[in-house]
């Protein structure tokens, strides 16, 4: 019995990767609704897509960037997809510390990404 209460303590010190692990999901849109081709910068390379449309990209604590390339009204923006610390990490402070902490670092699961991204398109 003292076993599984030890794992289960064990699993509540790494917060972020048990409720909020895998990839992220980001909804990226345009601000006035039009479809356009765009590039995207990440720590997995460089991509072209055409918004608006999901990407799924593994956590990481290094920002997205994401460029129109090609508009109807020739005009190149840019967006930045923060990342930002996992709220989820700091259930570790309460029930587990260096433990949860460190099974996080490893997981990837420190940081996350906001969960929508508004490229902006400026019109003529």
């Amino acid at each position: 019995m003292k076993i599984i209460q030890a794992l289960f303590l064990l699993g509540l010190t790494s917060c972020a990767t048990i409720v909020d692990g895998g990839p992220d999901t980001i909804n990226l849109m345009t601000s006035d609704g039009s479809q356009v081709q765009a590039r995207i910068n990440s720590q997995m390379g460089t991509q072209q897509v055409t918004l608006p449309t999901f990407i799924t990209v593994p956590k990481s604590c290094s920002d997205i960037s994401v460029q129109i390339i090609e508009s109807d009204t020739n005009q190149q923006s840019f967006a930045v997809a923060s990342s930002s610390v996992n709220p989820w990490i700091f259930g570790n402070i309460i029930f587990g510390g260096l433990i949860g902490l460190a099974v996080d670092a490893a997981a990837g699961n420190m940081c996350t990404y906001e969960k929508t991204l508004i490229v902006p398109v400026y019109t003529k």
